[in-house]
This record gives structure tokens, C-alpha cells and sequence, in this order.
């Protein structure tokens, strides 16, 4: 069975209707670990050691967060600059990091902003690619990302309910 890793970084995540559903939904799969970044280090003081032994006990990771002014969260940022170190995430030669799993995002407005047509003028793939090429370059097996748009402007209690139950059937379908 595949252990599941989902790293959280939204920062208050009690006020997030949004995120909290998705967590709730997967919080008693028994092979998911729910870590939530703030919660363990809301002083922004990351035990670097502890959380690399979490990532390398998992077979995948799924990172949940808010996109922050085009960006993830600030803990979840510094957590990346902290863990994610040369020689143990990355290599300078090529060779084998670490890591390997999966991603999740979740944005707070409609999918409509999230075109070049739209209010942001690109795509929520576009506006993270520079997350995208930081699970590249720590060899991530990178799948398609879980995108729950609406949330910041009253996401509909069905929507949320059925973004929920598929969010729930993909943290299962990792453990085969």
C-alpha cells in the first residue's frame, strides 16, 4: 500500500471552508498522513530533519494550498527553501533526489480568471510555473493538479461536496 503524504499550507486553515472540506474528506484514509504546516510550525521555526524524514516515509506527496497573490503560501514557500535542499531534493548533476509524488492546488476564484481571456490573463498552470519547475528540478513524478476554483466568492454547497468526494477518490486510488 502506498503512504500518502499531504503536506498542508494554508494558513488558517479552520477558516477555510474550501480546504477544510477537502482535508476533512481524506482525514480517515488510513494510509494519508494530513501534516499541516502551520499547525506544526505556526513560530515559522521548520525542523528541516523531521520533515525529510516525513517526505522519504511517503510514497506520494500532494501539496495543498491557497494561491497567494500568484503564489503558494508564505510558510509553505519558506518551507520549500528549507526542505527541499541541494543533495537531498536536488542534485546538480541529474543524478536521483529523494522525492517523488504527486500535486494538489486549490484557487480561490472562479475558472473563468484563470484564462488568457480572463481577470488574471493566464492560466493557474502558468501563474504556478514556477512551482511546476521546482518539483521538476526535485525529480517529482508531477500529475495533473487538483484545481477547485470559486472558493474566495461562494463556492456552491454541491460543488464542494463533489470536489470533496473526488478529492477522496484520488487520495484513495493511491493505495493500491
Amino acid at each position: 500500500m502506498s503512504k500518502v503524504l499531504l503536506v498542508i499550507g494554508h494558513p488558517d486553515l479552520s477558516q477555510s471552508k474550501a480546504n477544510a472540506a477537502l482535508v476533512d474528506a481524506v482525514r480517515d484514509l488510513a494510509h494519508v498522513t494530513v501534516h499541516d504546516l502551520y499547525a506544526a510550525y505556526p513560530d515559522f521555526q521548520i525542523d528541516v530533519d523531521a520533515e525529510q524524514a516525513l517526505l522519504a516515509e511517503h510514497d506520494v506527496i500532494v501539496f495543498q494550498h491557497p494561491v497567494f497573490w500568484y503564489n503558494t503560501t508564505p510558510l509553505f514557500k519558506q518551507w520549500q527553501d528549507k526542505v527541499f535542499t541541494l543533495g537531498w531534493a536536488f542534485t546538480i548533476d541529474g543524478s536521483a533526489s529523494q522525492l517523488a509524488g504527486k500535486k494538489a492546488v486549490t484557487a480561490g476564484v472562479p475558472a473563468e480568471h484563470y484564462t488568457p481571456e480572463g481577470a488574471n490573463k493566464a492560466t493557474i498552470e502558468t501563474l504556478l510555473s514556477n512551482w511546476h519547475a521546482t518539483l521538476r528540478l526535485r525529480q517529482f513524478d508531477i500529475q495533473p493538479m487538483v484545481k477547485l476554483y470559486g472558493t474566495a466568492f461562494g463556492l456552491s454547497e454541491n460543488d464542494l461536496t463533489s470536489a470533496a468526494k473526488q478529492y477522496n477518490e484520488l487520495l484513495a486510488s493511491f493505495a493500491a
